[in-house]
């Protein structure tokens, strides 16, 4: 009854986020990275696959039940902090995102504050509630990316070392996370409710705070967390299941390193290096993967092969999909892209469409219009060669960017 009781104030806190000025402004935030997004969609394929406001509110609603899915965890654990202990994480989080969109993590953030607090002595704060926290909230990011971080995949172009221009698809996922933890208050507060739990409850507090004279108060904070791949070896979805995997190991085996630290200072630093460390080790693991392993999205010796269908098309329609090979369009032989703009800019009343899928099935896709024709397929297809490819080794730094457009503006000015 009593972890009823508790569950139940915590997820009617985190309806009290909708007044919070800092929910806003990480939605407005998140706003910006997918217009950015959608802007290069447009800029690689002549059309945005999804608008920044419809992945603004579905991003919403799954950041929404990462929230209430990292509350039950931290209450369920005792999670407890003081209001000090998270003040500098988001701020830092969204400094180190300017530097590098993939640094918008708390991974990065809760382990340069813990190691400084354990070095330097400052900030003061609870490192292993901190470090708890990170693992809990990348616990709830494994989550949200096997749901959801395969969705609004964007294709783009990539220079291979072997097979030249390929296909791939980046990730990019941003989630607003609000959800309740502990605060401890120095004192007794007059009407706090007293609610009797296990001994060992809670499990993450400061040694310094006596529970006889501290009050837990519930209290909601927000959370940015983002997730950013690249799809080249494998399809979307497989891609972000195996992230999701290796992220749901990361953060077990750190909230165990974190427990840990309560009891023996030492673990502290364990902790607090593994969050740096083992995090952007999975991402140099995954980046070394995507360029030594075979891409699945590449020319063949004949035949020119689709990335993607575009939305409501009549790819889509007559079943095209991403990876399969078309080998004629109305008997004529297809070996680049433009054999298939040629017979499209006649407008053809009937295509016929000779088609080999992954596992190397022949198929045949029919679609007819005999009152206006077809003039447009919506496939998008991988060239032998293009001039628009995504460099794997580029660092999406925001600060960067500004600094280039500031220098290009004053150039332009004389």
């Amino acid at each position: 009854m009593e972890w009823f009781q508790i569950l139940s104030m915590s997820l009617q806190s985190i309806l009290t986020i909708i007044i919070n000025p800092l929910f806003w402004a990480v939605i407005l935030l998140i706003y910006t990275q997918y217009k950015k997004i959608t802007r290069m969609e447009i800029e690689l394929l002549g059309e945005e696959k999804a608008t920044a406001k419809e992945r603004v509110f579905y991003s919403l609603g799954v950041g929404m039940l990462g929230g209430i899915l990292g509350t039950v965890v931290m209450v369920v654990l005792g999670v407890t902090i003081e209001i000090k202990d998270f003040t500098l994480i988001l701020p830092l989080a969204i400094l180190l995102m300017l530097i590098n969109v993939r640094y918008l993590c708390f991974s990065y953030a809760g382990g340069i504050i813990a190691l400084t607090s354990l070095v330097f002595g400052f900030p003061d704060v609870n490192v292993s509630s901190i470090i708890a926290i990170v693992a809990v909230l990348h616990l709830v990011e494994s989550i949200l990316i096997w749901i959801d971080g395969h969705k609004h995949p964007t294709p783009v172009f990539v220079e291979h070392d072997i097979y030249g221009t390929v296909g791939g698809f980046t990730l990019q996922r941003f989630w607003p996370i609000p959800f309740a933890v502990l605060l401890a208050i120095a004192g007794k507060l007059q009407g706090a409710t007293d609610i009797s739990l296990p001994d060992w409850w809670p499990l993450f507090i400061a040694d310094k705070l006596d529970l006889d004279n501290v009050t837990l108060q519930l209290s909601v904070v927000v959370a940015a967390l983002g997730y950013g791949d690249i799809a080249i070896t494998s399809s979307p979805k497989e891609k972000s299941r195996k992230s999701s995997m290796r992220l749901a190991i990361y953060s077990i085996v750190l909230l165990i390193l974190s427990a840990i630290s309560s009891y023996i200072h030492t673990f502290k630093y364990i902790a607090a290096l593994f969050a740096l460390l083992a995090h952007e080790g999975l991402i140099i693991y995954s980046q070394k993967e995507e360029r030594n392993k075979r891409p699945i999205y590449k020319n063949q010796i004949k035949g020119i092969t689709v990335l993607d269908v575009k939305r409501g098309s009549i790819a889509e329609k007559i079943g095209l999909k991403p990876g399969y090979t078309i080998w004629k369009v109305n008997n004529y032989l297809m070996n680049d892209k433009e054999d298939l703009i040629y017979i499209l800019r006649q407008f053809p009343t009937y295509l016929w469409i000779d088609v080999v899928d992954e596992k190397g099935n022949n198929m045949i896709l029919e679609y007819t219009d005999y009152r206006n024709g077809v003039g447009a397929l919506g496939a998008i297809i991988i060239p032998r060669k293009s001039d628009v490819v995504v460099n794997l080794n580029q660092n999406v730094s925001i600060i960067k960017n500004l600094f280039r457009k500031i220098i290009k503006r004053d150039k332009n000015d004389f």
